[in-house]
């Protein structure tokens, strides 16, 4: 009979995987709990969620939650895995676990599951190239810089006529004879 502990445990991975976008798995053996406790928290400013869960609870929660688990997970789910899961901005989160890896050379992503709008499964390779796309603020700002050039260079322009009428009425106020 599971304990009330694990019940809780397996709603919470429910709703995490209800709620989220992308969830990636990675090893984590080797990294010390302070540096844990560091990555979680670059993770949670991205608007993501990095734990360390028992793996038979997340196959429980995966399969209550998307009817069955496919093999490549389940062939992944052996030895210590934590999970990141991405809830807005799917990309922030898998940067932020790539530098960290980059600089520390721990946690090793194993797989990745992107959840919505449909399942897909991501390798190693995917992960990393998604790491390099920009952000949804990142792209938001070059859409609002690229939509605002435009506007500026009109500006420009129509203020360029009126500093050259400017010019041209005060060249003839000084060409004019002061009466």
């Amino acid at each position: 009979m599971p304990s009330q502990q694990n019940i809780t445990a397996v709603r919470d991975l429910s709703d995490k995987l209800s709620r989220a976008k992308l969830v990636i798995l990675s090893d984590y053996s080797g990294l010390p709990v302070n540096l844990q406790r560091d990555l979680r928290e670059k993770i949670t400013q991205t608007g993501g969620q990095f734990l360390v869960a028992k793996n038979t609870l997340f196959k429980l929660a995966f399969q209550e939650k998307r009817k069955g688990l496919p093999r490549d997970v389940e062939d992944v789910l052996r030895g210590p895995t934590a999970f990141l899961f991405a809830f807005e901005d799917e990309i922030a989160p898998i940067k932020a676990l790539i530098e960290f890896s980059k600089e520390h050379e721990l946690p090793k992503s194993k797989l990745g599951i992107w959840l919505k709008p449909s399942e897909r499964l991501l390798s190693e390779e995917e992960i990393n190239e998604l790491a390099e796309l920009p952000t949804k603020d990142q792209l938001r700002s070059q859409l609002i810089g690229s939509l605002n050039t435009p506007i500026s260079r009109l500006v420009h322009v129509l203020s360029g006529n009126y500093k050259k009428l400017v010019f041209v009425l005060k060249a003839i106020k000084e060409a004019k004879p002061a009466n």
